[in-house]
């Protein structure tokens, strides 16, 4: 929105006001403005506007909180609170949120009036998962009586599968011209800390057959996957499977891997 002197005497100045709506705009930013007279030198002029959106809300560290850890493992973020707002009476009056099962969170008054420390703490006996949720910080302030933010929460697996996809690439199937040439590729499954066992291996395509082959029993295995080409139906025939590694690890039960062939 603009507000300007239309009209100017010769050799006088004139005044152009421009404002922007302030939910428009984000963190730093660059707009212009066109002016258009009847100067026939500079009839269009163009005005440069920046700068950098103060919420009222201020927010340290800002942006999405990441609360990633293994199982067991205490992962805690502190946040610090204040208001942008000349309001010496400002107050955080509460905390929520909409994943209370996966975090839990402690609201301290800081050194100063106004300002606030916020303790976010990851539940340690979450499963290996990842999501996504948001927390909640209610004022008493007019203009921000609610911020959200952003949280994901990680339990990362203590046992690792390398590749966790496995891509054959490009083989011969069975067609007129001779049987397909059967491809193998090793998966390994392994646990720096602590002992696993694999019970069982599924695989929801016959065309692929896994084969276990212990490394270091209790810590580390060498899974061989041998894909057997079946009878090509099709120009650009795919063959896809999902290979469910069953242990038992109360954490980590089942470790999928995803299976690919293509016909040549």
């Amino acid at each position: 929105m603009a507000k300007f002197d239309k009209v100017i005497p010769p050799g006088q100045e004139g005044k152009i006001e421009v404002s922007l709506n302030g939910e428009k705009v984000h963190g730093t930013f660059s707009k212009t403005a066109t002016v258009t007279s009847n100067d026939p030198v500079h009839a269009h002029i163009t005005i440069a506007i920046e700068g950098t959106e103060v919420p009222y809300l201020n927010i340290v560290p800002e942006g999405t909180v990441y609360l990633h850890g293994r199982y067991g493992e205490v992962i805690e973020k502190k946040l610090k609170i204040t208001s942008n707002e000349e309001d010496p009476n400002f107050k955080v009056t509460g905390v929520t949120s909409n994943i209370d099962d996966k975090v839990t969170y402690r609201l301290e008054p800081g050194e100063k009036a106004g300002e606030y420390t916020l303790h976010v703490f990851k539940n340690s006996k979450l499963p290996t998962m990842s999501t996504f949720g948001n927390l909640f910080i209610h004022t008493n302030s007019k203009n921000a009586p609610e911020s959200t933010l952003p949280v994901q929460v990680m339990t990362k697996g203590s046992i690792s599968v390398s590749p966790a996809s496995v891509n054959f690439g490009v083989v011969k199937f069975t067609d007129e011209n001779g049987p397909g040439t059967p491809a193998t590729r090793s998966v390994v499954a392994s646990k720096l800390a602590g002992q696993f066992a694999i019970k069982e291996i599924t695989v929801n395509n016959p065309e692929f057959v896994a084969a276990l082959e212990p490394v270091t029993p209790g810590q580390q295995y060498r899974i061989q996957v041998t894909f057997t080409p079946p009878t090509r139906t099709s120009s650009g025939q795919t063959e896809f499977a999902e290979m469910v590694i069953h242990t038992d690890d109360p954490q980590e039960p089942e470790l999928r891997v995803q299976l690919i062939a293509r016909a040549r």
